[in-house]
């Protein structure tokens, strides 16, 4: 269930990213959430990227890149669950037949 309602989230605030829309952004992110441009080597607030999302969306020129992203913790750890869920499942087959 859990898993899912972070999915559900995850998915709103891809689509508000992706779409320019910064109040939904505000909305699902954390009052304090910060974005790290480590090769820039700076940190920008989310008031400042949402300024900066609303002015690029006013002025027709928000396009946004997919990240890239070397793996997600989300996924990695669903994966991880997943596995310990089929390793018990295996011991019960094995330990019932």
């Amino acid at each position: 269930m859990m898993d899912n309602q972070l999915e559900q989230v995850r998915d709103i605030w891809v689509n508000a990213f992706f779409t320019g829309n910064y109040e939904v952004l505000a909305q699902y992110e954390d009052e304090h959430f910060k974005v790290v441009y480590e090769q820039a080597d700076r940190v920008e607030s989310n008031y400042t990227r949402y300024e900066k999302i609303a002015h690029a969306v006013k002025n027709g020129v928000w396009k946004p890149q997919k990240p890239d992203v070397e793996f997600e913790e989300f996924e990695r750890r669903k994966l991880e669950q997943q596995l310990q869920q089929d390793a018990a499942m295996a011991g019960v087959r094995q330990s019932g037949w």
